[in-house]
């Protein structure tokens, strides 16, 4: 068990959506437990605040068409990559009668086709390392539904890619996950009045909120072998409050 703890934490780790509340922690988590860490966002001020020896970073647009050479050249001085976290995600339109087509196609362009591109990318990587660990975080809202059915769908989507992929690659040992998590704690939500995080964390059966790192402590156990029997699976970190907005 320790030998193979040493094989995972001596490579490297993709992280997307690096710079929201959730991304900048995970990266620091997973840099502290010794992996280490591509972090990739569009926001550089953001991405500035990740000052840690173990993480490089990577400025760009997830649907910029230079997305996977960037990102395998910045991967050229690092260890293997074992991992890949799906994190980024933006949420774009308005209800189903007022829709622009154009903010569908970028919630999609955003929130599902960099994940394939880069899974894709990796697939090669990871069957020459033997095997690897793939994350792609989702939203209640792909099983409930939400207002921007932009949203909604493109989270939904992640579900059928992570199974689809899951099928795929699990002959060479790579194995792909899905985590859902409720309402954390992040820049967002700090903007919510003390009214609101009150009632949506009342639906919570702790009767509160996630937090950052609680969702870095369940995306590293995701990565790491203690999971290692995991593949096609949808953690589900919503504590029973399946809401949506």
């Amino acid at each position: 068990m320790k030998l193979l703890q040493e094989v995972k934490t001596a490579s490297s780790i993709i992280v997307t959506g690096a710079a929201g509340g959730m991304g900048r922690t995970c990266c620091q988590y997973l840099a502290e437990l010794g992996w280490s860490v591509l972090a990739i966002d569009h926001n550089q001020v953001r991405l500035s605040q990740l000052q840690h020896a173990n993480i490089k970073t990577l400025a760009i647009d997830l649907a910029d068409d230079d997305l996977l050479p960037k990102t395998q050249q910045a991967l050229h001085d690092l260890p293997p990559v074992w991992g890949l976290i799906n994190l980024a995600g933006i949420s774009k339109g308005s209800d189903v009668e007022h829709l622009d087509l154009e903010d569908w196609q970028r919630s999609f362009d955003v929130n599902v086709t960099p994940a394939l591109k880069l899974i894709q990318l990796l697939i090669p990587i990871m069957k020459q390392n033997g095997g690897g660990s793939i994350v792609n975080v989702s939203s209640p809202v792909g099983y409930i539904g939400a207002r921007k059915p932009s949203y909604a769908a493109s989270k939904a989507a992640l579900h059928g890619l992570t199974m689809s992929c899951a099928r795929n690659l699990g002959q060479y040992n790579i194995r792909v996950n899905l985590l859902l998590p409720g309402t954390t704690i992040t820049e967002m939500t700090k903007d919510w009045s003390i009214e609101r995080q009150a009632a949506i964390a009342e639906e919570s059966l702790l009767k509160r909120l996630c937090t950052p790192q609680e969702i870095a402590e369940s995306l590293a156990f995701l990565l790491s072998e203690h999971s290692r029997y995991m593949t096609g699976s949808i953690l589900d970190l919503t504590c029973g409050s399946m809401w949506g907005h």
